[in-house]
């Protein structure tokens, strides 16, 4: 494995913003129509892990013992929408609990990174998770409690802030990543 230079830690951090801003965009606001935001949730969550799990193999040339613990948590990060889903009704007080679970996944994600690539997959879903999570939050709310403009922006901003706790803990972890944290 080469050295990771500063230039390449930049590189990922510029690739992760440019993922959280496309995520925000495709993620469905809260007042989406009540069938297309669970058949929505279901396609992207699917799709992303998917996608994570094949390039974990790829990279990881189909090695279990690296590439299941790192699946693993990423599953994990998507706990932070069922938690959502289940306790809508605490409203803003879910949204502020959700950064305690993003640095508990952030750690797990940088613990068992085993590889920049497998701590990039991590960072990409708990940034995924923490947006759909404020957003399906706000949806909730929107249809099952109060449907006006300010819920709309309420979960938009939650999404933003979730959003940017997770970049900067991401930008954090891969600006301290080292290969003998594996």
């Amino acid at each position: 494995m080469e050295n990771l230079t500063t230039k390449r830690r930049w590189l990922l951090i510029g690739l992760l913003l440019i993922e959280a801003m496309i995520m925000f965009w495709v993620v469905p606001k809260a007042n989406a129509d009540e069938i297309e935001m669970p058949i929505s949730l279901t396609i992207s969550l699917s799709l992303a892990l998917m996608i994570s799990l094949a390039i974990l193999i790829k990279w990881n040339q189909g090695n279990r013992k690296t590439v299941i613990p790192i699946f693993i948590v990423c599953v994990a990060t998507y706990l932070q929408i069922l938690y959502c889903s289940v306790f809508y009704d605490w409203g803003a007080y879910v949204c502020m609990t959700l950064p305690i679970f993003q640095l508990v996944l952030g750690y797990a994600v940088f613990r068992y990174s085993t590889d920049i690539v497998s701590l990039f997959i991590g960072c990409s879903n708990l940034m995924f998770s923490a947006i759909w999570a404020n957003q399906y939050q706000g949806f909730l709310w929107f249809h099952n409690k109060s449907c006006d403009f300010e819920t709309m922006a309420v979960a938009s901003l939650g999404a933003f802030g979730g959003a940017v706790i997770v970049f900067a803990i991401s930008a954090i972890m891969i600006m301290k990543f080292n290969h003998k944290n594996a």
